[in-house]
């Protein structure tokens, strides 16, 4: 009897331990992003629009991620993401092949990726972030890509000579690789996507060649990056150069970025920052400068934004933006386009944020 209890025991405890380590060597965590607000927009010979808008100080997403630690500092890990728009409910558009939009989105758009690790670095395979986008983020832009001060002067490409670009944020079929930590501040993320065609003069199209380098100290973060896709009517390149300096409780950011499409290319430059007032809230500001070349017309962006922590997880914020186009342009606009030459578009939002 006291064997059979001892048998019993031991099998329990087994079990128990086996538990702990799963629960010790792999993970799985459900996340997610809710941003919601109201805005109100202004664009000359438009008028004026009220939105109840998603995304005006971070990009909505809900997800589910998870690693497995296999030993001798192997990591093996996955990623799936989903855009949400908060007010309606639906998934942004995407690209499965990074030259065709395909409306609605893809269900994981944001990110679908299989990852391994270790003490050499990272291969991450599926439909990822370009390394030209990494600048483009709170990274290197006091409000990133969103609301209407955002960055988008800096990635958005100009469709020209029949090219529309894909992959100015994100590249499906890629493999990309991210150089280990530790290595004296110095990072980078190399990536290869195929577009995946047929046969025939277009085949090559879709196909994206980037990398993005730099150095960061617990003060100061300077990278450059640069991608490339291939289109036969015209390839597409992303490139941009990028400086972040902590000083006290302000950061100051410099960003220049450029987009070429065939013959066409715009040009931005930005300076800009993010000010710590207390522990709850921080002021941004940033003002860009934007130079086209065979498309569009020059523009100018001035933003400031606050962002009121009032958690963690849950955060107030307003931004207020205006865009100049030049000369006869229309093209440029906070949400929506002029169509007066050289018109402006405005810009006012206010919202919420919450993680979890």
């Amino acid at each position: 009897m006291k064997t059979r209890i001892s048998r019993v025991a031991f099998l329990a405890l087994t079990a128990a331990a086996a538990s702990v380590q799963a629960q010790q060597t792999s993970s799985v965590q459900l996340f997610g992003l809710l941003d919601i607000g109201a805005q109100y927009l202004k664009a000359d010979g438009v008028g004026k629009r009220w939105l109840v808008n998603s995304d005006g100080n971070t990009s909505s997403r809900v997800g589910v991620r998870g690693t497995e630690d296999l030993g001798g500092g192997l990591k093996v890990g996955f990623w799936l993401e989903s855009a949400v728009a908060v007010d309606d409910g639906t998934s942004g558009a995407t690209s499965s092949n990074n030259k065709d939009s395909v409306s609605g989105g893809l269900t994981w758009g944001r990110r679908a990726t299989v990852q391994v690790s270790g003490d050499w670095g990272e291969l991450r395979l599926g439909r990822d972030y370009v390394p030209s986008f990494g600048n483009l983020t709170t990274t290197m832009h006091p409000f990133g890509t969103n609301g209407v001060g955002s960055s988008g002067l800096m990635y958005y490409p100009v469709a020209a000579n029949g090219t529309t670009a894909r992959t100015n944020v994100r590249a499906s079929n890629s493999i990309g690789y991210f150089l280990p930590a530790g290595l004296g501040g110095v990072y980078a993320h190399l990536m290869l996507a195929l577009g995946e065609q047929g046969d025939g003069p277009t085949h090559k199209d879709g196909e994206l060649t980037g990398i993005r380098i730099g150095w960061r100290n617990e003060a100061f973060n300077v990278s450059a990056a640069t991608s490339k896709t291939r289109y036969a009517t015209g390839d597409y390149t992303q490139s941009n150069v990028g400086a972040a300096w902590q000083i006290g409780p302000v950061k100051l950011m410099g960003l220049w970025g450029q987009n070429k499409v065939g013959v066409t290319r715009t040009t931005a430059r930005m300076i800009g920052g993010q000010w710590q007032v207390g522990v709850q809230d921080e002021i941004r500001f940033a003002y860009t400068t934007l130079d086209a070349k065979n498309v569009a017309s020059d523009a100018t962006h001035l933003a400031l934004g606050w962002v009121h922590d009032l958690s963690k997880r849950t955060a107030l914020y307003a931004n207020v933006a205006r865009i100049d186009n030049k000369a006869a342009g229309v093209r440029f606009n906070v949400g929506i386009a002029p169509t007066q030459p050289g018109g402006n578009s405005s810009g006012v939002e206010a919202g919420v944020r919450h993680s979890f």
